[in-house]
């Protein structure tokens, strides 16, 4: 079953909002904030409660950014979570910047989250060794690269929000 998940960009005073995460078989990495869609909801509605739910905050749509496939079987986490498919939405999201940042339901592993400088960001991910103080799933590392990087990935001008 192909499942559709919302994910969020939120950058504030050149930093970039993860959720981190710690796995006994990992170790602790960050993902972008967000989570699978539920019955009945818009993607726009998944994005937005799932990072009221993370990061209790009321997040704004600026953009999407990006649709992308996810099949768990091909990354090098496919020994933790096997079958998973899913159809990434990306968005670039904005937020109050008087909302109290706190986590009211954490995810899976999640142990809170952490503003990220992005020019620290850029530099651990062109580093040839895979020894850095950043670690990121490889898909979402891949994305950071495109996005921050190379700059391939232009919003989707039609889906201005």
């Amino acid at each position: 079953m192909v499942r559709n998940t919302a994910k969020a960009i939120i950058e504030y005073d050149n930093k970039l909002l993860f959720i981190k995460k710690k796995l006994d078989k990992v170790g602790i990495y960050y993902t972008l904030p967000g989570g699978g869609q539920e019955s009945g909801e818009t993607i726009e509605d998944t994005i937005l409660r799932e990072c009221n739910e993370e990061l209790n905050i009321n997040a704004k749509i600026k953009e999407l950014v990006c649709v992308r496939e996810y099949i768990s079987n091909n990354h090098e986490y496919s020994f933790l979570v096997k079958q998973v498919h899913a159809i990434e939405f990306i968005f670039h999201c904005s937020f109050e910047v008087e909302d109290k940042i706190t986590h009211l339901q954490n995810d899976v592993a999640q142990i809170g989250f952490e503003w990220l400088d992005i020019s620290t960001i850029i530099e651990s991910l062109k580093q040839v060794s895979e020894i850095n103080d950043l670690k990121f799933p490889q898909t979402l590392k891949d994305f950071l690269k495109e996005y921050y990087i190379s700059r391939r990935i232009e919003p989707y001008s039609k889906f201005r929000f």
